[in-house]
Order: structure tokens, then C-alpha cells, then sequence
């Protein structure tokens, strides 16, 4: 009797905490989807490329006191941002780049790209302005411009046509009088990519292997790779924590590890972040790694404890990004 009473009693228990529990942190889980639905569809959406033109080396101009154009046919809508082939040689210039569908006329959209974010060397880079509606087979213009006496230089190539659904134009500062290249550079079109919204996957937060302690006047190298769900090729920015974050390395493959390499220029404690994202510009949340600089190594640097910690923390950050 006492043992049907005691199984009575944990079966009761046992419902009223399903009943009183569970079963309404269920419905509120569904409430919170229905609610959030649209906002995280939002937010989880990907990009994928619509137009490009990535044949680079055979021509480069640099931006004066005139902007430059390069017009394009879109597929796709909406136009959420673009990318551009080139970098500046003079520091201390922001660079405007604008979508207009008639080059006399007003922007539809534009970005300001701050100084520091105009790579210093050779490379792709994102212009991420606000979203427009565009019509399929209709001419746009991307149109970059840099303040001052302009030092920035675009790639492109020519006597090939390897843009065909587009031309490139000039303009000089404080005329309204736009050139055609093209007809000047046989077929001349400069690198771009436009982006609209696809169901592209971000690369997995990056993992750091590195030393989590040392000397601040001496070269630390660390280790970083991320995995993309596609498979696509994959870049890296750092921030090492002294106010000094690199611009965005790579491309590299899904999974390889680069070793990336810093010195730090006084003792302190320091929070390296790398955020990975991939060709098509999907960004992974942000990894970091603790380091603690000082003027003499610490007896626990480079020890077999400070490996096998190294690896312990970079476990734990493999199951959270698991998880």
C-alpha cells in the first residue's frame, strides 16, 4: 500500500511539473517564434552576388578632382550593397560611393566609407549603403567619389569585353559633363559586385590558437580558421585590442588556418576578436582570445600547463559555437 501511495504521489509530481512547466514554456517558445518571426527571417537572410565584373591588372585609374562611374544592369532586387577592386595611396581620405539611375540626377542611395575602412593595399572591399528597390534590365551608375584631391585607384580591364551590359563614364569636379571611358578605353569596365539578398550561410565563428600570455615587445603569432557551411572561401579581420584592427585578410580556404601575427606596444591585458565572413560578405560573430602582455615572460609561458590550457579554452569555444 505504501509503495502504490509513494508511486501515486511521484506520478502526480510528475504531471503537475509537465503540466505546469513544460507544457507552458512550449506555447510561450511558439509565441516567441510567431512574434520574432519576421525579424530573424530578417536578420538570417544571406547575400549572393547579382552583378560583377572581377577581371582586374590591365587598367587602373586614379580618382583627381572628377568621380567615376561605372553603370550596370541588375537582375535582381533589392540592391543591398556593393563591392569595389582598389585602394588608396593617401591617407586620411574618405571615399562617397552612390547608385544613381541617371548620372544627372539625384542619388537613390549612398555610403560614406570612412578613411580607415579604404584599404591601403590591393584589395576587394564592402560598401554597405541602405537597401533600394531596382528594375531588372535597367542602367544604374556606381559612382565613387573621394574627398579632396582624391588619391583612390580602381581597377578594372579592357579591350576584352568582359562586362558587356555596361559602360564606364568621368566627370570633373564642378561641371556637370559626364564622358564615356569606354569609347576612350576600348570596352573598359572597372571591378565591381552588387549584392542582393540570397540564402547564403555565414562561416562558423573563428577559432584562435595562440598564446595567452608573453613579452610586449616581441612578435606573437596566432592562429585562426573558420569553416563555411558552402564551402566558400573565407576572409578575416583582427582586432587586437590596442586599437589597432587590420583590414580583411584573404580570401582563404573554408577550414585552413592562417597565422596571423602582432606585437603589442606596452604591457597590459588585451582581447584579441577575429570575425570571419565569407566571399559573399556573410559575417560570423566575433571569437576572442584574453592575452596578457609584460615586460618578462611568465614562467606558465610557452609550458606544456600553457598548451594544455590553450587547448581547453579552445574547446570550450568549439562547443559554444556548437551549441
Amino acid at each position: 500500500m505504501r509503495k502504490l501511495l509513494r508511486l501515486t504521489l511521484i506520478t502526480n509530481i510528475t504531471v503537475f511539473l509537465i503540466v505546469g512547466l513544460v507544457v507552458p514554456n512550449i506555447f510561450a517558445a511558439n509565441e516567441s517564434y510567431s512574434q520574432d518571426f519576421r525579424f530573424n527571417d530578417i536578420q538570417n537572410i544571406g547575400f549572393m552576388i547579382d552583378q560583377y565584373q572581377d577581371n582586374e591588372g590591365a587598367f587602373n585609374m586614379i580618382l583627381g578632382t572628377f568621380r567615376i562611374a561605372q553603370s550596370f544592369k541588375p537582375n535582381l532586387t533589392p540592391l543591398v550593397k556593393v563591392d569595389l577592386f582598389g585602394y588608396s595611396i593617401n591617407d586620411g581620405k574618405s571615399l562617397e560611393v552612390s547608385i544613381r539611375d541617371n548620372v544627372y540626377e539625384q542619388d537613390l542611395t549612398s555610403v560614406v566609407i570612412p578613411a580607415e575602412d579604404v584599404p591601403d593595399q590591393l584589395s576587394w572591399f564592402e560598401c554597405d549603403f541602405p537597401d533600394i528597390e531596382v528594375e531588372a534590365d535597367k542602367t544604374y551608375y556606381l559612382i565613387i567619389n573621394q574627398e579632396g584631391d582624391g588619391q583612390f585607384i580602381w581597377y578594372g580591364n579592357y579591350q576584352d569585353d568582359f562586362y558587356p551590359r555596361g559602360y564606364t563614364y568621368s566627370n570633373q569636379e564642378y561641371t556637370s559633363n559626364w564622358v564615356n571611358l569606354s569609347d576612350i578605353f576600348q570596352d573598359l569596365d572597372f571591378c565591381f559586385k552588387t549584392y542582393t539578398y540570397g540564402d547564403n550561410q555565414a562561416p562558423n565563428s573563428p577559432v584562435i590558437n595562440g598564446s595567452i600570455s608573453g613579452r610586449f615587445d616581441e612578435n606573437h603569432d596566432y592562429e585562426v580558421y573558420s569553416f563555411d557551411p558552402e564551402n566558400d572561401e573565407v576572409l578575416y579581420r583582427v582586432d587586437w585590442g590596442d586599437d589597432t584592427i587590420s583590414q580583411w585578410l584573404g580570401p582563404y580556404e573554408s577550414g585552413e588556418k592562417v597565422i596571423i601575427t602582432h606585437k603589442w606596444g606596452e604591457k597590459g591585458d588585451y582581447v584579441i576578436k577575429v570575425q570571419s565572413k565569407d566571399i559573399y560578405g556573410d559575417k560570423s560573430d566575433w571569437s576572442t582570445l584574453e592575452v596578457s602582455m609584460s615586460k618578462n615572460s611568465f614562467i606558465f609561458y610557452n609550458s606544456p600547463f600553457s598548451k594544455i590550457f590553450n587547448n581547453l579554452q579552445n574547446f570550450i569555444l568549439f562547443l559554444k559555437d556548437i551549441f
